[in-house]
Order: C-alpha cells, then sequence, then structure tokens
C-alpha cells in the first residue's frame, strides 16, 4: 500500500512536470497529516530528485496553546529529519477586522502573502499539500458561491510557483500511509468543529454525498480536472477581454459599458473576476456582478463585497475602494509643504522674474498682497464657494468639479488651499480669480504641488 501510494505521487508529478531535478522546494507545514505527508514524501525522495527542502510553519494565534503546540510539534519534526523551517506568526483577527474579511479567508491571505516572500527569497516552488477532499471542498463553496467555471474546475494543480503534488491521494489515503509507517501527527481541534463553511461542508455535506456516491471525491476530482483543460481555451478568450475593455489606473478598475452590453456575460464576468482579485485580493460572487452589469445610470454607485465600491461614469463602470481617511487639515505657511494623500503640496515666495506658469495646474501663481501668511489645506466640503480664474462670479465647488470633469471616485478627496474665509487655490485645477498676479502686484507665492 505504501509503495502503491507513492507511486501514484511520482506519476502525477511526472505527468504534470511538477517537480524538475534540482529544484529548491517550500513545504507548507501546519503539523496536520497532509502536511508532514508532504515532507516525509519529500525527504524519502530528495535523492530521486535531488531538491533541497525547507519548510514553513504558520502560527495563527486562533487556538492559544494548541497554536503553541503546533509550532513546537513542526519545529521538533524538522530537527529531527535536518530540514530547515522558517516560522512565521500571523495577526489574523487583526488583519481580518482591518479589511472586513473572515477569519477563514483573512488566514489564507496572509499565508499565501508571507508563502510568496518566502519563496523568493529562497528561490523555491512552494508545495503546498491539498488533496482530493480538498479539491472537493473547494469546487462545492465556489459552486455555492457562484464564482464561475474557474471556480468548479477546482484547486489548480500548478499555479505560477504552487505546486500540489498529493491532489491524486484522498485523505484516507494519506491517512493509512502515516499509520503504516508509523508518523506522528497533529489534529487542529477546529477541523471538527461547524463554525466555519468549509468545516460545515467537510463534517455535513460531504458524508451525504457518500450515500450516493462512495468515490465522490474521485469524481468530482475528474470533473474539475476536465473542466480545468477547457478553461485554458476559456483563458485565451478572457484574457482578450481584459485587455480590450478592462484597464486598470491609480488603483482603480474600469470596464468599458460597450463590454456589458456586447461581450458575452460568463466570460465578462471571469475577467472582472480575475483583475479585482489580482488588485484588491478579493472574490467578487455572482450577485456582485450582477449588480455590475445593472449599472446603468450615470453617476449611481453601488458597495460590492469587502468595501469595494463600483460607479457607473460616462462609458464606464468604475471599481474601487474608498479611502478611509479623517477629515484632512494641515497648516502651512510660505516656505514649507505637506504630503497628502501621496501629494506633496507647498508654497514658496518667488520674485516676478521667477513666474513660469506651467500647462498641468500643478503649478501657481497668486499675489499675497492681501493674504495673511497662514495657510491650510483641507478637503472641501459642500457649501464651498470661489470665483474661479477668468470669471466674475463665485461658483460652488462641487459644480466646478462637475464642469472640470473630475472623476466622480476622486471628487470627495479634492483638496483647497485656503487664507482666511477665501479658498485661494483648488488644488491642481484653478486659482481664484481675486489672487491672480497683476502689474501692481508685491508679494508672489509659487503655488506647487507634485
Amino acid at each position: 500500500m505504501i509503495k502503491k501510494v507513492e507511486e501514484k505521487v511520482i506519476n502525477f508529478i511526472k505527468e504534470h512536470e511538477l517537480v524538475k531535478e534540482g529544484d529548491n522546494l517550500l513545504i507548507a507545514l501546519s503539523g496536520g497529516p497532509d502536511s508532514v505527508f508532504a515532507l516525509s514524501f519529500f525527504i524519502k525522495y530528495s535523492g530521486k530528485y535531488k531538491c533541497l527542502l525547507h519548510a514553513v510553519h504558520f502560527n495563527h494565534h486562533l487556538r492559544g496553546k494548541e497554536s503553541d503546540r503546533d509550532r513546537d510539534f513542526a519545529a521538533s519534526l524538522c530537527d529531527k529529519l535536518n530540514v530547515p523551517l522558517t516560522v512565521v506568526d500571523l495577526d489574523v483577527k487583526e488583519y481580518a477586522k482591518k479589511n472586513k474579511l473572515s477569519v477563514e479567508e483573512a488566514a489564507r491571505n496572509l499565508r499565501y502573502e508571507k508563502l510568496f516572500e518566502l519563496s523568493k527569497k529562497l528561490n523555491a516552488k512552494i508545495v503546498t499539500a491539498h488533496n482530493k477532499n480538498d479539491n472537493t471542498e473547494t469546487v462545492l463553496l465556489n459552486l455555492i458561491a457562484g464564482t464561475g467555471l474557474s471556480g468548479i474546475s477546482g484547486i489548480p494543480v500548478k499555479r505560477n510557483n504552487i505546486i500540489r503534488p498529493f491532489l491524486v491521494l484522498t485523505k484516507d489515503e494519506i491517512l493509512s500511509y502515516l499509520a503504516r509507517r508509523n508518523i506522528g501527527f497533529r489534529i487542529d481541534s477546529t477541523n471538527l468543529k461547524n463554525d466555519y463553511r468549509r468545516n460545515y461542508i467537510r463534517n455535513k455535506i460531504i458524508p451525504l454525498f457518500k450515500k450516493i456516491n462512495p468515490s465522490v471525491d474521485e469524481a468530482v476530482f475528474r470533473t474539475s480536472k476536465t473542466i480545468e483543460n477547457y478553461s485554458g481555451f476559456l483563458e485565451k478568450e478572457i484574457e482578450q477581454i481584459a485587455e480590450t475593455f478592462l484597464a486598470v489606473k491609480q488603483n482603480k478598475l474600469s470596464v468599458k459599458t460597450s463590454a456589458i452590453k456586447n461581450v458575452d456575460a460568463a466570460l465578462l464576468n471571469d475577467a472582472i473576476r480575475k483583475a479585482v482579485k489580482s488588485i484588491w485580493k478579493v472574490e467578487l460572487d455572482y450577485s456582485d456582478l450582477k449588480s455590475i452589469s445593472k449599472l446603468t445610470q450615470t453617476g449611481k454607485s453601488i458597495e460590492l463585497r469587502n468595501r469595494l465600491c463600483a460607479i457607473k461614469q460616462r462609458g464606464c463602470v468604475t471599481i474601487y475602494k474608498p479611502e478611509e481617511t479623517e477629515d484632512i487639515k494641515a497648516y502651512l505657511s510660505p516656505g514649507t509643504s505637506v504630503k497628502i494623500f501621496e501629494r506633496t503640496i507647498g508654497i514658496t515666495p518667488v520674485d516676478k522674474t521667477e513666474v513660469d506658469y506651467g500647462k498641468t495646474g500643478k503649478v501657481e501663481y497668486i499675489s499675497g498682497d492681501n493674504l495673511s501668511e497662514n495657510f491650510i489645506v483641507r478637503k472641501w466640503k459642500p457649501g464651498d464657494k470661489f470665483i474661479p480664474l477668468g470669471m466674475k462670479n463665485s461658483k460652488k465647488i462641487s459644480d466646478f468639479l462637475t464642469d472640470s470633469k473630475v472623476d466622480p471616485v476622486d471628487r470627495k478627496n479634492q483638496l483647497v488651499l485656503t487664507n482666511g474665509n477665501y479658498i485661494v487655490w483648488v488644488v491642481g485645477l484653478r486659482i481664484d480669480e481675486r489672487f491672480k498676479i497683476s502689474t501692481n502686484t508685491r508679494k508672489i507665492f509659487k503655488l506647487w504641488m507634485k
């Protein structure tokens, strides 16, 4: 039985070209049966593959002393097998709270973030110990969430530098193998609870399927891999759609309205879903994508999951994550500058001979004759008015921003420079008519932004 299991893995690795001679392998070691099997297998066959092994253990600090015992077990096992081990402490609860994610999703995101960092440092392929049972759970979770074809194609055998050589095995095969070789492992007590969606599917739903088909994991695996093969063809179509109809700029994703009207909805949804996941590590579900397709009224916006928003604009729908900022208020005086929203704003006293107007609105010159040296930079607010340069009457900032075609997503964070009760400069756009330089101006201030 031991030889049969090992041969299945060896053939699977060969079929999918997962490991090449001389590869560095980074094994995610939780201490559970799957990851212990993974480490044991590559220790046994390190001579065959001539690979260098490194293990990493993540302490999620979610189960108190039990988490610490898992860490100690991983350390002891690696010490016994003479395998280098990196232990990474993760503050999952804080990350979940900050990003408004479930604990399950937060833990996964953090693990992969750290795995990629460490693999880059070690120049190693990442080995995860997912098996056929994990694949079944993933397919069912994605099916319920409506994540589309890519979701029900299951766990990829390889993606980027991640390889999963043990998807060919069931959980029972792994447990039997470890028992026959008398190899110990840890059990995560939370896997026995049904608090998380995956656990509920594992402990409640899949046993019902197995009453109909005891080989459900094998059946789902075959089906998901067939779908994955089709996905390769569709992926090229999706990439073409993304190149033609999607654009990413300043951490915002724009989807052309023409795509929503004319492109196959399923393929467009997959393109949007993939782009959103790449930018924000957020997995949109069917209801999110349906809501985006129904945005037809210019200016109308909706909330998506994980604090993302979508707004209908002229010719496109823009998906973005609003900045969570407190009321901005910074004090400036001539000769100083301040950094706000990744932009630096400053005031510099200059002579008339130094006046050199730019064409971008990022440099302006004003008369300081009737101004104090106490300036304030803040976000504009409803009711704010100024007299735009070249005009005679005052205008609301809100109307000016609309007329200037400032992106609605950026509008709420527009800054103004004030002096006393006056708005001197709508930053980056226009100064007030009352403070333009004249032939009689004695004191000149250069306003700049970069």
